[in-house]
This record gives C-alpha cells, structure tokens and sequence, in this order.
C-alpha cells in the first residue's frame, strides 16, 4: 500500500446535516441520503469543493485530515460555489453551530 501525505494549505472548513435543503429533496434523517459517489452520507465523510476535485488535490475516497476533527473519507462535493472547501457531516445541528466556519 503506498500512502502519500499533501498540505493543502487553508481552506474554509463548514459543516452539513441530512437534511433536504443541505443535500438531496429526499433526504430525511440520513435515508436517501446518498453522496456524490454514490455512498450513503455518515460522520466517516466529508464534501470538498469541486475546484479541489478538478484540479485532482484531492479524489473520491481520499482521506483528509482537518485539524481538530478527526480524518474523514471524501465522499461528495460541495455546491458550485464553494472555493478551497471541506464540509463536515454531522447528524445535529448543535454539531453543526459547534463547527461554525
């Protein structure tokens, strides 16, 4: 197995929850919650922003590591907005305030 490390420097760390407005209209408690990729969302991934996925710094079921969380499994991408991103997936919304930007 080769593991390689990359500093990708700053970027915007947010957070999202299963709900309809933050992922799919279907989405309801974590079901029918699926990712970019095809997995179901959990507290293991995380989205990033799709400049980060197009210039090939980070792929589909890389793992990053965000200072203060633990490392988590890239599993989606953000809206087309998002610049230098990662958003967390947490289950609450206490969870999410706690992240904040």
């Amino acid at each position: 197995m080769n593991v390689t490390a990359l500093l990708l420097g700053v970027l915007t760390v947010t957070s999202y929850r299963p709900v309809p407005w933050q992922t799919r209209p279907a989405c309801v408690d974590r079901y029918d919650c699926t990712t970019a990729n095809g997995e179901n969302v959990s507290q293991l991934g995380l989205a990033v922003s799709r400049d980060l996925l197009k210039s090939g710094e980070v792929k589909y079921g890389d793992i990053l590591c965000v200072d203060g969380y633990p490392c988590r499994i890239v599993f989606d991408s953000m809206g087309p907005k998002a610049s230098r991103a990662v958003d967390l997936f947490v289950y609450d919304k206490a969870s999410e305030r706690a992240i904040g930007v």
